[in-house]
């Protein structure tokens, strides 16, 4: 696994910058515990020598080498400090050889390094007395120091091992995304190389990558079915375009060598065209609805007023074919879509009916409510589609085992079909023996 991959994943960015912002948070909280403590530290220690000083300054001149003397005793002299200096800068008492050359007209505390006299970070602060001599009191501040360095050396290692511990998870998190990428483009691959058999791996955790692997599935059960019937229709034109375009073809040939030309000949050979044309017709048309483009002109459409439309067109023909046509309409049901198509799929529908229905038989055509949902059926009492060849039957150029002696391209319902996917309805055929109903709803 190159580091490349992971710095790319997403898990490993998202990682590295919470961590990154935890770490920031942290250094944050303990720079403010830092500067709280030291703030805590430097007002304490002024107080105590603030305390001092006002102490020894209200003591009479004769009395304050003795007392320095004492405190010096009672304090400890390597942990505090207490000097009083004449006018001139000579020492009178104290452990402190000289005054500090920082201390010269400052009128606060302050911090001096380790000397020679005194080996130790002090705080000191600096009195002028009335008399004119300078009474310099100071504390030793190593310690403090001390935990001041410790401390800020906990803020460094703890930031640096926040933001290592970031790294070291995004890698750990990145590396089962980067496995099952691998997997998916592997599987690609196979898909890309005409393997519609793969299918891309879904772990279950309803991640991202799931409903990635999950659309793409769903991508290639359609380009696997829409592949087969494009296979299925270049074998089907292959055969069944075959024999009418060699009939029409002999003829031709005949016409071509006889002395007289018959036209009833000339009038098969161009019926025999017409009927290729016709197949060809209709597979432009499927090619067209199954682009899926005429969704951009979808609108309200009123499903009832449109097959009331279909029934008037079709009722001259059922009534010169002896066939009864009635309509069961509710009123008032409305669906999104393309009203031209859906008129071209309900007189499809109607047309198969009276077509398959014999002499005497009906054809009923239904609109209405099911479940809340609109839905529009043709129901016939003709000799129905057996229950093996009802999926067939939607099939481009699929003539079913009753009507292969009937005139038709087998094109018809697989128009419907792909009208209704366009629309995202869904396509039923039921047995109600005698005769088959076909209806198609809206499943969304």
């Amino acid at each position: 696994m190159r580091p490349s991959e992971v710095w790319r994943t997403t898990t490993f960015r998202l990682s590295t910058l919470y961590g990154l912002l935890f770490a920031l948070g942290a250094i944050g909280l303990l720079g403010l515990v830092y500067l709280q403590v030291t703030s805590y530290q430097v007002r304490r220690v002024d107080g105590i020598l603030q305390a001092q000083a006002d102490a020894m300054a209200r003591l009479p001149a004769a009395e304050l080498p003795a007392r320095i003397d004492q405190a010096i005793w009672l304090n400890g002299g390597r942990t505090s400090l207490f000097a009083v200096f004449s006018p001139n800068g000579a020492r009178i008492a104290g452990n402190l050889p000289a005054p500090p050359l920082a201390l010269t007209d400052h009128d606060g505390t302050i911090e001096v390094a380790p000397t020679a006299a005194f080996p130790a970070y002090m705080r000191i602060l600096g009195r002028r007395l009335p008399s004119g001599e300078e009474l310099v009191v100071g504390r030793d501040v190593g310690l403090a120091r001390e935990m001041r360095v410790i401390t800020a050396s906990a803020l460094l290692w703890s930031g640096a091992l926040i933001i290592a511990m970031g790294l070291a998870c995004g890698v750990a998190l990145s590396i089962r995304p980067i496995r099952r990428l691998r997997r998916m483009q592997a599987v690609a691959g196979h898909i890309a190389a005409g393997d519609f058999q793969q299918r891309m791996p879904v772990s279950g955790r309803r991640d991202e990558l799931d409903t990635v692997a999950a659309a793409v599935n769903a991508m290639i059960v359609e380009v696997e079915r829409l592949m087969g019937e494009v296979k299925a229709a270049t074998d089907t034109i292959a055969h069944d375009l075959r024999t009418p375009l060699t009939r029409a073809r002999a003829q031709l040939h005949r016409l071509a060598m006889s002395p007289e030309h018959q036209p009833q000949e000339l009038q098969q050979a161009t019926v025999e065209l017409d009927e290729v044309l016709e197949r060809f017709r209709a597979l432009l048309r499927l090619s067209e609805l199954e682009a899926g483009q005429r969704r951009a002109a979808f609108a309200p459409v009123d499903l009832s007023a449109l097959a009331a439309e279909v029934i008037d067109l079709h009722q001259p023909l059922a009534e010169a074919e002896g066939i009864g046509l009635t309509a069961s309409l509710q009123s008032g049901v409305g669906v999104e879509g393309d009203a031209k198509l859906l008129f071209e799929a309900l007189s499809n529908l109607v047309d198969n009916a009276l077509k398959f229905t014999g002499k005497g038989g009906h054809v009923q055509v239904e609109v209405g409510l099911k479940a809340g949902r609109p839905y529009a059926a043709v129901s016939d009492d003709g000799p129905g589609v057996p229950e093996a060849e009802r999926a067939a039957i939607l099939n481009r150029f699929y003539r079913g085992s009753g009507s292969r002696t009937l005139p038709g391209s087998g094109l018809g319902l697989s128009i419907v079909a792909a009208i209704a996917r366009l629309h995202r309805f869904e396509l039923e055929l039921e047995d109600i023996s005698p005769g088959l109903r076909v209806s198609f709803h809206n499943h969304s």
